[in-house]
């Protein structure tokens, strides 16, 4: 038994709902199966863009964006549902969809709030569109598609916009949903990214959560895989916007894909392998463009790829913050002090560095910046340096080669580096470096440790700065 899920682009236009029809066809006429989806292409974002100009006041462009929303969707079911009788069913539960999107819209303009809670009730419209459209579609070309409402399998807690499964709750839930389906031959469809709580509130697993979706199924119905159909090859050796000689990996680690996910690879949820790795379900990485492709399959042991490192990722829009202070010489709790308020202001630190009178700490797109910089002013001197970015090299090999560290520097001599770090899991070296300098960086170092990719290529990266138009990214 296997899980498939597809990502918004597979399934924002005619043409990739047409691929998506033809991997559907060929990996589940043989085996049971079941199907996630996400919203249709830019759904999402586009129910967070209404709902804004909602709460600004602005409820006739709220009601225009709807209105584009419902006529995108129509259109989509229309290219492919030729059915009169299912299309007529189609837009009756359609139409009541919009109505209560309208209806929460108008709620938004009159308290010029937007919670969590009432977010994740309207964000779930997006893949409740999706998959219902979807469903028809599959049902009109003899697939036994059979839609499941998410909402009733995943159970978590209520922390809105970023739940957690409960998995005792949703173990039984989706054994209780799914297994007679599958039972009956029937091939279930269901939402990626929305959940609900103990008191049937809608939640979500965050932005992404979708593929976090497809590796809880896996876990609760001990699938044999999990399929991720996205819109490249895999995961990449770096990010093809930046290095457009990158190339897919054909196998990685658990702990490389974490890292990787963790630190801005863009193809797999942070979250995402985590009932994967608990269970040993091998999670590949598919394009669903070019199925033809191998695509990346994540498993628990892997070789190497001829390389100690397997990619290059990184993290923009980071904030070094650094506090400097003679009293944490030999002081005991002193970093214990410092961290509880990064804790209490919901901070996350990404990177960490401490000397004897100083800590370092790297953090993504803080929020109470100013007043996390007035709390521990108490404890040193702070200063805050904006405008930097992460670089993380990973690689199962990392930690038997002394020398890899000698060589990442090396290829980037005249770039200046605020902080250094080796990850405790031992298959990472990551830097801190100026967001300006990335194209230069992650070029230098694809080529490298990738110097096979660059057989026919001569790029010249020896500038003080490449940018990404430079790089045709």
């Amino acid at each position: 038994m296997k899980i498939l899920k597809f990502g918004g682009t597979s399934v924002g236009s005619p043409e990739s709902i047409r691929q998506v029809l033809s991997v559907i066809s060929r990996e589940c006429r043989a085996e049971p199966a079941v199907l996630v989806f996400s919203a249709m292409g830019s759904t999402t974002d586009r129910l967070v863009e209404a709902a804004r100009t909602a709460v600004k006041g602005d409820l006739s462009g709220a009601m225009h964006q709807v209105d584009q929303l419902e006529t995108y969707h129509q259109t989509l079911a229309g290219t492919f549902l030729k059915t009169s009788s299912r299309m007529d069913a189609l837009l009756k539960t359609m139409k009541r969809y919009f109505d209560e999107i309208r209806a929460i819209v108008k709620s938004l303009e009159i308290l010029r709030d937007f919670s969590a809670l009432v977010q994740d009730r309207f964000l779930a419209y997006g893949e409740l569109l999706s998959t219902t459209i979807l469903v028809q579609i599959l049902q009109e070309r003899g697939f036994p598609a059979e839609w499941t409402d998410a909402r009733k399998l995943i159970l978590t807690n209520s922390e809105f916009t970023q739940a957690e499964p409960i998995w005792e709750g949703t173990r039984e839930r989706i054994k209780a949903g799914l297994e007679p389906l599958l039972e009956a031959k029937k091939l279930p469809v269901t939402q990626g990214f929305i959940a609900s709580d103990e008191h049937g509130n809608t939640t979500t697993l965050s932005r992404g959560g979708s593929d976090y979706t497809a590796t809880i199924l896996a876990a609760c119905l001990n699938a044999g895989e999990v399929q991720i159909w996205t819109d490249v090859d895999g995961v990449l050796t770096a990010d093809p916007s930046l290095v457009p000689e990158a190339r897919p990996i054909e196998v990685m680690s658990y702990q490389e894909a974490a890292e990787l996910a963790y630190f801005g690879a863009r193809v797999l949820h942070p979250k995402t392998l985590l009932p994967a790795v608990e269970n040993g379900i091998p999670v590949w990485v598919r394009n669903v463009f070019r199925p033809e492709s191998r695509g990346t399959c994540v498993v628990a042991n892997c070789p190497g790829n001829g390389s100690v490192v397997k990619s290059i990722a990184y993290k923009e829009g980071v904030t070094l913050i650094t506090i400097v202070s003679g009293r944490m010489f030999k002081a005991h709790g002193f970093l214990h002090k410092i961290f509880e308020i990064f804790d209490r202001l919901a901070i996350a630190p990404d990177l960490v560095a401490t000397s004897e009178v100083s800590v370092a700490v790297a953090v993504h797109q803080p929020s109470n910046l100013s007043k996390l910089e007035k709390e521990l002013a108490a404890f040193g001197n702070v200063q805050i340096h904006e405008g930097k970015a992460i670089v993380c090299v990973v690689g199962e090999q990392i930690r038997n080669q002394p020398e890899i560290a000698g060589r990442i520097f090396g290829a980037i001599p005249r770039v200046p580096i605020s902080m250094i770090s080796e990850g405790g899991s031992s298959i990472n070296i990551s830097f801190v470096c100026d967001e300006c300098d990335l194209p230069y960086v992650v070029n230098s170092l694809h080529r490298e440790f990738f110097p096979q990719y660059y057989r026919y290529v001569d790029r010249d990266l020896t500038a003080d700065h490449v940018t990404k138009a430079e790089l045709g990214g």
